[in-house]
């Protein structure tokens, strides 16, 4: 299928990431969460007919730091992330189509730190950049429409499905036909960095994400409902604002532990 290629590229990335890290001294592994909006930028987007507002959703996996030079840092996440639409309807007021997508995140950020200083205290911010590859693995919604309601149906809760529109559809079920189901887009991250312990990192990310791939480039077909389709001919944009917590694997049995993104 289409997104093979990408995914072997993807593997190749962390398979050089492993290979590198064994040269340095500092390997932090830790967890991290955080909230996300984002919204999709069209291709075109009939706004005479619909209106739009942002998805809110959340993050959360594992994350892996590793020292590249003295005040670089490659950072790797492994993160389940929400994406979404809420589309309302203009010329069918009753419409609505509120929809959850879910991905495997895998962002990917090169930063570069800072240390400034307010009276006797300093403390450490850093900017980063790098790509951001996300695999979509399903997703669910409710719709509601004046075709529905014309059955006696209030709405209707649906999953997504990958492949062709079948002879014998499931009821509750949104099918795409080609989705790229592999997302490529590029991340843009500062934030604050807090060591409570040497080998200890609490670190506080801003993020912007631009989606450069498109969603699907075909219309979604529902099964239940004629007159709506599903337009996905779209990239996701998103801000996100994350929280992790990271340990120095390496260091943990020294009495004393390298500070994270030590400038000395």
């Amino acid at each position: 299928m289409s997104y093979f290629k990408p995914i072997k590229s993807f593997f190749i990335i962390i398979l050089l990431i492993l290979t590198i890290d064994s040269a340095y001294s500092q390997i932090y592994l830790g967890l991290k969460s955080g909230a996300r909006m984002n919204w999709l930028k069209y291709e075109e987007f009939n706004s005479e007919d619909y209106s739009r507002a942002p998805f809110y959703g959340f993050s959360a996996g594992f994350s892996s730091a590793f020292k590249v030079q003295k005040r670089f840092l490659l950072q790797f996440d492994v993160l389940y992330a929400q994406n979404g639409k809420n589309i309302m309807g203009i010329e069918d007021p009753v419409l609505e189509n509120n929809a959850r997508y879910h991905y495997i995140n895998t962002p990917i950020v090169y930063k570069l730190d800072f240390i400034e200083a307010i009276g006797k205290r300093t403390f450490k911010w850093h900017v980063g950049v790098g790509p951001n590859v996300d695999f979509w693995l399903g997703g669910n919604g409710k719709l509601k429409s004046v075709e529905l309601l014309e059955e006696n149906i209030d709405e209707i809760e649906y999953k997504v499905k990958f492949g062709d529109f079948p002879a014998d559809p499931e009821d509750g079920t949104l099918y795409f036909r080609d989705a790229n189901r592999v997302q490529l887009g590029l991340i843009v991250s500062t934030g604050l960095i807090l060591e409570p312990a040497p080998g200890q990192v609490f670190q506080l990310d801003f993020m912007y994400l631009w989606g450069h791939s498109n969603i699907a480039k075909e219309e979604g077909r529902y099964s239940n409902v004629i007159g709506y389709r599903d337009n996905l001919d779209a990239s996701f944009q998103s801000f996100q604002v994350t929280i992790s917590y990271l340990y120095d694997f390496i260091n943990k049995g020294k009495k004393e532990k390298k500070n994270y993104y030590e400038n000395k």
